[in-house]
């Protein structure tokens, strides 16, 4: 099945930007105190990741304008990777933990309450979607497909939400398990996907007013999350 088109402008790669996936990685390939074959693998990937944000859906991928984009041979591709598949579920795993790492560490302030972590989480996504929205819409488009990787990044997905639901558990000091909960930590990341969709991917103009406002976002999401996961807005 082919995945949705990923029409949307070239992926931002300013280096000044640590939340711009492809620009982390191009660090990486110039980190000189990795090893080579880090580099070249960082360098592989980084290219991967512009050409996915560049407007191209999986399918359209060739090794030749990834290899191209990366200033490699060709027959470098191979020595990382055996197909183009397995290039993708690579990149997905690495954006996965990319993400992962940026949402965990909004939430670490120990003397945070609830809403503030979340506050706080939910800024730092909605940034990270906004600077790689051409890599979430050829993400989110794996939906669809039941190719390995697609099934691999779902699992990721579920990965995550079992700790949001955990997190909500938490909260609420109620008692209850992270397994009741796993249906509002769906509705809820589900709600925020939209959401953002809807604004950096789709380009509603009702909601054009909101784009440059990230810090408005983060409080309109947050006040949904916590009254659908606690029961309130404060």
């Amino acid at each position: 099945m082919k995945a949705k088109s990923c029409q949307y402008g070239p992926m931002q790669t300013d280096a000044s930007d640590p939340l711009v996936f492809a620009a982390t990685l191009l660090g990486a390939a110039r980190d000189g105190a990795a090893r080579k074959t880090d580099r070249t693998r960082a360098r592989l990937l980084a290219a991967l990741a512009r050409e996915l944000g560049s407007g191209l859906t999986w399918h359209d991928l060739k090794v030749a304008e990834v290899t191209r984009s990366a200033g490699l041979a060709h027959g470098t591709f191979y020595r990382y990777f055996p197909d183009m598949p397995a290039a993708v579920a690579a990149l997905i795993e690495e954006f996965s933990a990319f993400v992962e790492t940026h949402l965990e560490t909004a939430r670490a302030d120990p003397e945070a309450g609830a809403r503030e972590r979340v506050k706080a989480a939910t800024l730092v996504f909605a940034r990270l979607f906004r600077r790689n929205a051409g890599l979430m819409r050829c993400l989110t488009g794996l939906s669809a497909e039941e190719t390995a990787f697609a099934r691999a990044y779902r699992r990721l997905n579920r990965d995550w939400y079992g700790r949001v639901a955990g997190a909500i558990a938490r909260g609420r000091e109620d008692g209850s398990t992270a397994h009741e909960h796993m249906p509002a930590a769906y509705a809820l990341g589900g709600m925020i996907d939209e959401f953002l969709a809807q604004i950096y991917l789709r380009k509603e103009p009702a909601l054009a007013h909101l784009a440059d406002h990230e810090e408005r976002i983060a409080d309109i999401l947050t006040d949904l999350w916590c009254s659908g996961a606690y029961g309130v807005q404060n």
